[in-house]
């Protein structure tokens, strides 16, 4: 009888580890883990985690490395995105259900032609506004029609990113981790190619994707060190070591408004707010270890 009570307790177990099993399997999403992280830690890990997005001006002298002449970083995912190997997304949300698609993405990184928009909008050329009359003039000579293709814009015009990371404390290893989940690229607001003239989104990407492609092509996309050129380093690491320089402009908030609308009375405003709010981590952090 002993016997026969162990099988079934045996029997039982078995059944319930199948069940976690194939349950793990079937909702890889669900089982503690951030998909979009490159250091897989447990949420029951978590004791403190804020979301941050980060303006990285790739012009600035600090961030001119991952701006190297014909290895711009812009140039690397343009390139990744049309050879097919790296999937752009709508928002920095880029979850499977924000995919854009390659034709979006292409259209996104071609030049505007404001007359074109202008005379489809009116209806006729604004050069030539008795265009529309001369199909009745039997004098007037037929021209033949070249088409031109699209005009893209130079890939060195792309040089402002946003970084969204997580800045978590992992209870366990007594840490603190800045962990980036995605990054966006934009077309700068003062660009010649930027009719609109504010800073337009072209198209966000998983950091991880980002980080696979970079490791993939090694000798091509590097950091570029030009005080020492014998030590250059992927790009992959370098955003791992927190070699760029952004600043803060937005912190998760339940009104999802960024640091420079709360001080919107000035320019400077914002960016002092921006360096207020960095500062402040910084002290959170030092303060943490005092405790």
């Amino acid at each position: 009888m002993k016997k026969l009570n162990k099988i079934l307790v045996l029997y039982v177990l078995l059944s319930v580890l199948t069940v976690d099993n194939s349950y793990s399997q079937v909702s890889a999403e669900s089982n503690g883990y951030n998909p979009l992280s490159l250091r897989q830690v447990h949420e029951s890990y978590l004791m403190w985690k804020k979301t941050l997005w980060r303006r990285v001006d790739l012009k600035e002298k600090q961030n001119k490395p991952f701006f190297a002449r014909n290895r711009e970083i812009s140039k690397i995912i343009i390139e990744a995105v049309e050879r097919g190997v790296l999937i752009p997304y709508n928002s920095d949300s880029v979850n499977d259900s924000n995919v854009m698609a390659r034709e979006e993405f292409i259209e996104n990184i071609q030049q505007v032609d404001e007359e074109i928009e202008e005379e489809e909008e009116f209806g006729f050329d604004l050069d030539d506004p008795f265009a529309g009359f001369e199909e009745d003039d039997p004098f007037v000579e037929e021209v033949e029609e070249v088409e031109i293709g699209p005009i893209f814009i130079p890939k060195r015009e792309f040089s402002i990113f946003e970084i969204k990371e997580d800045l978590y404390f992992d209870r366990i290893h007594s840490r603190i981790y800045f962990d980036i989940q995605s990054i966006t690229m934009y077309l700068p607001g003062d660009s010649f190619y930027n009719p609109a003239g504010f800073e337009k989104p072209i198209a966000s990407f998983r950091f991880i994707d980002l980080y696979n492609l970079f490791k993939s092509m090694n000798r091509d996309a590097i950091w570029y060190n030009e005080n020492n050129i014998a030590q250059h380093k992927n790009l992959g690491d370098a955003f791992l070591l927190r070699l760029f320089k952004g600043i803060i402009v937005k912190i998760a908030n339940a009104d999802d408004i960024r640091v420079s609308e709360l001080y919107a009375r000035s320019r400077k405003e914002g960016i002092m707010a921006s360096f207020k709010v960095e500062q402040d981590l910084m002290e959170w952090e030092a303060n943490l270890w005092e405790y």
